[in-house]
């Protein structure tokens, strides 16, 4: 009996040990699945932070300026090279701040410290669309001896504060090439010529077309001059 009762104790103690790992294990498993609810909340609260920053990012980005340094030809086929500062954003910039590294050198000496001053005075208010445009150099520029790349950095305030700090490089070795040079009303004038040409073309269609009404027409023309020519010498 003694024995019996013996195994019996164990065997409860064994099965009560088993139980008790098994209520750990499930435990754990509860923690376990706590821990990654948890992370997984965390998560999603960190992705829709950073969804919710990438909205307000793109539609402050949508509604600020966008105040644009560039140098070029002033228009298609013009020789003339213009420093522009054009404001291609949906509202008002103010306080525009310019700097340019290295200062701004012209061929015409006396356009060098117009340009200094084009960009280094704040400009109060840039509208949508505005366009600033200077005189910066011409043709010539490629034969002097001066600076071809320049960097610009761009500061101003929208609706909502400060903009982010926009930064541009201008390499004029690009437009070595482009229309520089070229007179300046050469395009229209190829246009022009196309015009014609088509005309030509269509004078030359219509005078095939209509040639019987048009032989009749230069018919009544001679004859109608002839009868006035008799008239004027008879008796």
């Amino acid at each position: 009996m003694a024995l019996l009762a013996a195994g019996i104790a164990f065997w409860q103690a064994r099965t009560a040990a088993d139980s008790a790992k098994h209520a750990d294990r499930q435990a754990q498993a509860a923690e376990d699945q706590v821990r990654i609810a948890r992370e997984q909340t965390q998560q999603a609260e960190r992705v829709h932070r950073e969804q919710l920053a990438l909205a307000e990012r793109a539609h402050r980005e949508q509604s600020e300026p966008y105040v644009v340094v560039d140098i070029g030809p002033d228009q298609p086929g013009s020789s003339l090279l213009v420093l522009s500062i054009h404001n291609i954003g949906p509202t008002v910039a103010r306080d525009v701040r310019i700097r340019v590294t290295p200062a701004l050198e012209s061929s015409h000496a006396n356009l060098t410290p117009r340009l200094a001053s084009a960009v280094s005075r704040t400009i109060p208010m840039l509208p949508p669309n505005r366009r600033l445009v200077y005189a910066f150099d011409g043709p010539q520029r490629w034969s002097a001896n001066l600076p071809m790349r320049y960097d610009f950095t761009v500061d101003a305030h929208g609706p909502q504060g400060a903009v982010e700090t926009l930064t541009y490089t201008v390499d004029l070795e690009v437009l070595a090439g482009y229309l520089v040079g070229e007179r300046p009303l050469k395009r229209i004038e190829e246009h022009l010529g196309d015009i014609g040409a088509g005309l030509d073309t269509l004078a030359g269609a219509y005078e095939k077309a209509n040639s019987e009404v048009i032989r009749a027409h230069r018919e009544r023309v001679i004859e109608e001059t002839r009868r006035q020519a008799e008239g004027h010498t008879g008796p």
